[in-house]
């Protein structure tokens, strides 16, 4: 019986190709783009971590300011003495370091202790992983690799572990091979030893936060326990510490939630918008479905005179649907293959656990269940309104050309005023999101990213050992670097603006006592130039010059925002200030503020700058720096004349994270721009599909109405006064999804809050341009329609 009817659906499809085809298109384009979405939130958040029982391995971060931080190495090793919650707490900092070779090639590693390992529960492959012995400060220089590195470096020759590699200049003994796959933190190949020297963990370092840190449960202890258990720690610290610890909270995390915070709930708000795309689709092929199944009352009285039953009816038109449904789901795949290519390339650059996202056997389930579930929905109502077909009333009112399922028109209007508020709803929705990224856009960075160009360096240690061979290592090239053809100006600086990782921590301020006498500051080390290259204006006082060297008199820059939160209507110029945090050498002197510059955003473009002070690079050497170079014409064109006057200075050190600096401010708002532009389509598809929704329903409407029109022609009816009555019934619904919609709105909305900036979920100004879009859209969808009313011939109408 069913393949009979199934036949039977197949026939009258291919006898109506202009419907079966927009019916599949319409489906193919709902299905396709959920498919795709779901891949993407699938793979990202769903997916679980290639860990032992991963459900208990936790990320623990100190919170500054509401904001996630990184851990003091002295808090930890607090942290470590007196928790009862977790088997082991492993600390790890990300970095690069440069492979020696033929090709000095830069990757990224990881500096992590033993406990990593353990709170991961992941083996080597080959070898072993880094153990407590390997920490000691003195202990053999070792290092585990990837499978990855593995391959590419060693062409998979098992031979590899207990062989030499060089890193930053010094040789390393390969003790293990980690297995396929394994890359924590991502796209990490190499890691190290995190050793902790006595002075790194003295109490003097307490503000120091430059630590991630990785957690296993013990048995049968949830993550809440594990919460209060390190708060409390946390809040003893505070009332012995106050002024390094008092500011801070801590946060128990799953890793899981930790690596995918930052996208979690856009990608969420991306999926029920697009979930949202397909209701709509739903409802547009049901429209017409029910618009068929009124041209097919002959066909169904027929069936019922002969013997049909009602049951038998509504079966064959639910199999109908279901083809449609599978046909759409089919079509649906192949456009959702394509949507994840487009998803991809607009995708930001940071978007967690992309690696290998493809259409995988449970996103074929899943596009199989939306099909059917699809074809359940837009299906069952037209099928039952269809098999109760009265016979008699039809071979009655059939012959007078009457429109016998007037009843029928309230539902088609229903149906079109549901596609208008759930569109009110992604046009919202999208209007927000693209008025947030209009304000991120207009936000000043405090720096001119134009014809800059940025790369690393990272000396090796083995032949940069001290902070005089680094600080003269940067000077030479920055010297070097700003006599070349075609550069203005050039600089470095330890961390670029718009940068995630942050370093910074306690300043105290001598020539003060008390609370006052202490703050918290970023620290960023600078060469005399960056500031001409990134024309960050010198509001008062001096800027850094080459004379300002380790040994001499300490000297400071401060950015607005600390001048006016520490010295708020004084002038600090020629007061001190002793930096709390340092790479390695303590600060023993206070330093002299000799300049205030411009506020930069050192982090997120949308968290206002914190305050900051700058450092000589001669008087803070870091192994580690950021070029940035100003240019003439194209900063990309500069790339070879900075590899050359690097090659001149030492051959065996590679540049990395090449980019024009217009591009990491790209970056600063390429999450927001993906979120505007998706919602953006997903919203204007949805806004065809409602005028698509509302011309047919009109059309249909007017041709069965079309005597009567005719007849209010013949008796003297004007044009305009068609037209209003047209219209009339063209806006009803219009109007009546637009306020279920803006009231659905203003509801949902509000759960996009933590999305927006500078923008609020019920701004006016949005709310107004989606009725604009709305409105005349709508008329656009009338036109036709209404043009086709009053066209209509009377003497004909008469005739007929």
């Amino acid at each position: 019986m069913f393949l009979h009817d199934l036949r039977f659906a197949l026939r009258l499809l291919r006898k109506s190709p202009g419907f079966t085809v927009s019916v599949l298109l319409t489906l193919a384009l709902g299905i396709g783009a959920s498919a795709a979405m779901f891949t993407v939130v699938q793979q990202v958040l769903l997916r679980p971590l290639p860990y032992p029982d991963a459900g208990r391995v936790m990320d623990v971060n100190e919170v500054h300011n509401g904001r996630p931080f990184a851990v003091s190495a002295v808090n930890l090793q607090d942290w470590r003495a007196r928790n009862h919650s977790f088997l082991s707490l492993g600390a790890y900092n990300p970095s690069t370091v440069t492979l020696a070779g033929d090709t000095p090639e830069r990757v990224d590693t990881v500096y992590a202790d033993a406990d990593v390992f353990a709170a991961l529960g992941v083996p080597a492959a080959s070898g072993r992983t880094l153990n407590a012995g390997d920490m000691r400060e003195h202990s053999a220089a070792v290092a585990a690799i990837s499978y990855r590195l593995w391959q590419r470096r060693f062409g998979g020759d098992p031979s590899a572990v207990g062989r030499m590699v060089t890193v930053d200049g010094k040789p390393h003994e390969i003790v293990g091979i980690m297995p396929p796959g394994f890359d924590f933190p991502e796209h990490a190949e190499i890691w190290l030893p995190l050793v902790l020297t006595p002075e790194l963990l003295s109490p003097r370092q307490r503000g120091a936060h430059y630590l991630s840190v990785v957690g296993r449960l013990r048995d049968g202890v949830s993550q809440q326990a594990a919460q209060a258990d390190i708060a409390a720690i946390e809040a003893d610290l505070a009332r012995l510490y106050p002024r390094q610890v008092a500011e801070y909270a801590v946060a128990v995390t799953p890793l899981l939630d930790k690596l995918v915070a930052d996208v979690k709930q856009p990608l969420l708000v991306l999926f029920a918008a697009v979930l949202c795309l397909l209701l709509i689709v739903c409802v547009n092929v049901s429209n017409l479905l029910l618009a068929r199944a009124t041209t097919r009352i002959s066909e169904m009285a027929l069936r019922s005179a002969l013997g049909a039953a009602r049951a038998q009816i509504f079966r064959q038109l639910c199999v109908e649907s279901l083809v449609l449904a599978f046909g759409g789901g089919i079509a649906g795949l192949l456009v959702g293959s394509w949507a994840l290519r487009v998803l991809l390339s607009i995708a930001p650059a940071d978007l967690p656990r992309v690696d290998g996202l493809g259409l995988n056997p449970l996103v074929l389930v899943f596009a199989l269940v939306l099909s059917l579930t699809t074809g359940l929905l837009f299906g069952v109502v037209p099928a039952l309104i269809a098999s109760r077909t009265d016979l008699g009333k039809y071979l009655k009112d059939g012959r007078r050309g009457t429109d016998v399922t007037t009843s029928r028109r309230g539902l088609r209007q229903l149906m079109v005023a549901v596609q208008v508020a759930l569109a009110v709803v992604l046009l919202a929705g999208a209007g927000l999101a693209l008025r947030s990224f209009d304000q991120l856009t207009r936000v000043q960075p405090g720096f001119d990213a134009a014809h800059v160009l940025t790369f690393n360096v990272q000396l090796p240690g083995g032949t940069y050992p001290t902070f005089n061979s680094d600080a003269a290592f940067f000077r030479e090239y920055t010297q070097r670097l700003q006599g070349q053809p075609g550069v203005i100006a050039a600089g470095a600086v330890l961390l670029p603006p718009l940068t995630p990782t942050g370093f910074g921590g306690t300043v105290t301020f001598p020539d003060r006592t008390g609370p006052a006498a202490e703050g918290s500051m970023q620290v960023r080390c600078i060469t005399p130039g960056y500031l001409d290259t990134m024309r960050i204006p010198l509001h008062a006082g001096r800027a850094f010059a080459w004379s300002d060297v380790r040994g001499g008199a300490g000297v400071a820059l401060i950015s607005e925002t600390a001048a006016r939160k520490y010295w708020p209507g004084e002038n600090p110029i020629g007061r001190s200030l002793r930096i709390g945090v340092n790479l390695g050498v303590r600060e023993t002197q206070p330093r002299e503020i000799v300049g205030i510059i411009g506020d930069v955003h050192v982090g997120a473009i949308d968290d206002a700058p914190p305050p900051v002070v700058y450092v000589p690079q001669d008087q803070y050497a870091s192994d580690e720096m950021t070029m940035v170079v100003r240019t003439a014409g194209d900063p990309v064109a500069t790339v070879s004349i900075v590899r050359q006057v690097l090659a001149t200075m030492d051959r065996n050190i590679a540049i990395s994270r090449v980019r024009p600096l217009e591009e990491l401010a790209a970056r600063a708002v390429a999450a927001p721009k993906f979120r505007a532009l998706l919602l953006a389509g997903f919203a204007l598809t949805s806004l065809v599909l409602a005028a698509i929704g509302i011309y047919g329903t009109l059309a249909f409407s007017v041709s069965r109405r079309r005597s009567e029109i005719g007849l209010r022609l013949a008796l003297g009816a004007g044009g305009a006064s068609i037209i209003s009555m047209v219209m009339r019934e063209g806006f009803r619904p219009v109007c009546a999804g637009f306020v279920a919609g803006l009231m659905a709105a203003f509801a949902l909305t509000r759960l996009m809050r933590a999305l927006l900036f500078n923008v609020s979920p019920v701004d006016p100004l949005t709310f107004g341009a989606v009725a604009a879009a709305l409105a005349v859209a709508a008329a656009a969808a009338c036109y036709l329609p209404t043009r086709r009313a009053i066209r209509v011939d009377p003497v004909s109408t008469l005739r007929s």
